[in-house]
Formats: structure tokens, sequence, C-alpha cells
């Protein structure tokens, strides 16, 4: 079953970024544009942090380069139904095409609002925060310039239920 989620969409030119992924004039790089709408998003919805970022796979090869990330990363999870991350399916199929690939994937980066990082530069999760980092989502009936953020939300109308699911292991990269 896939989660509502609070969503907002942002828009930028890709033309306005060269090869490694920093934006012409002010050198920018799109992971620090990325950033500035995760902060413009928790200002729209104050209590609320994205988790998933969905963008089109052209998209996700910019940030991919504005990280500086090796040419054998692939960023981003691709959806397996529809247009929405279903948080049942989508680990498992991708983790099924992952082991046919030659390719590392990178299903999530560090949320803009995470600010302590171990001595190898990891990201220090926090148990008792919201912040969590964010999910990478490939929606390819996306435009190039487009992405959208979001946070799944509680449906009060419908009745849920706990289940446990035993997701495989992923280790960052």
């Amino acid at each position: 079953m896939m989660e509502k989620e609070i969503i907002e969409t942002y828009y930028f030119n890709p033309a306005d970024f060269d090869e490694s992924g920093r934006r012409y004039g002010d050198g920018v790089s799109f992971r620090d544009v990325v950033k500035e709408y995760e902060r413009d998003f928790h200002k729209c919805y104050s209590t609320e942090y994205a988790l998933n970022l969905y963008a089109n796979s052209c998209t996700m090869a910019l940030l991919a380069k504005s990280n500086d990330a090796a040419p054998f990363l692939i960023y981003g999870m691709e959806l397996t139904r529809g247009k929405s991350f279903d948080a049942i399916q989508d680990p498992y199929v991708n983790h099924e095409m992952e082991q046919h690939s030659n390719k590392i994937y990178v299903y999530g980066i560090d949320s803009a609002f995470m600010t302590e990082f171990d001595k190898y530069g990891y990201p220090i999760l926090d148990d008792n925060s919201d912040i969590l980092p964010l999910t990478l989502l490939v929606d390819n009936t996306m435009r190039d310039g487009e992405l959208r953020l979001a946070v799944p939300t509680l449906d009060d109308e419908d009745e849920t239920e706990n289940v446990i699911i035993d997701v495989p292991q992923f280790e960052y990269a």
C-alpha cells in the first residue's frame, strides 16, 4: 500500500549547471540547490522534513555529479508502481535489479538538516529526531528541471495496522 504524502514541486534550469554539477556564474553545486529546496519545504511545512526526493534519471545524474560521485554509482531507486514510493515493494525490486548490475545504487543522501558527521564524513543519525536521510526516487515521468520533495503522512481516515516487514539490509557506499 502506497502512503499519502505532503508534496512540494521545485523547478530549475538544467542548462544552468556545468558537467560537474556546479551552477555557471556562482559555482553553487546542484546538491546545495537541493538543500535550499529542503529548507524551503521545512519552512512551508514547519513540523515536517522532506524524506523523499523524486526526480527523473537525468536530474539524479546531475545530483550525483554535484556530489562528485564515482562513475559506477547510480543515484535513485526506480519506482515500481506509479508515481509514489511503495515502501514495501520498491526496495525489494530494486535490490533484485542491483544484484544483476555492475553499478552500485545510492538510495539516500544526507538531509540538509543533518549537521553532525563522524570522522569519515558520514552523517550521524539521531534516533530521537525526525531528520532522516533523503530517499532518492527515480520517476521518469517527470520532466528535466523538475523535482518533488515529499514526506509521508498518516491518514486518519484509514485504520492502520502495524506490520513487521523483513527488509534487506543495505549499506552506505
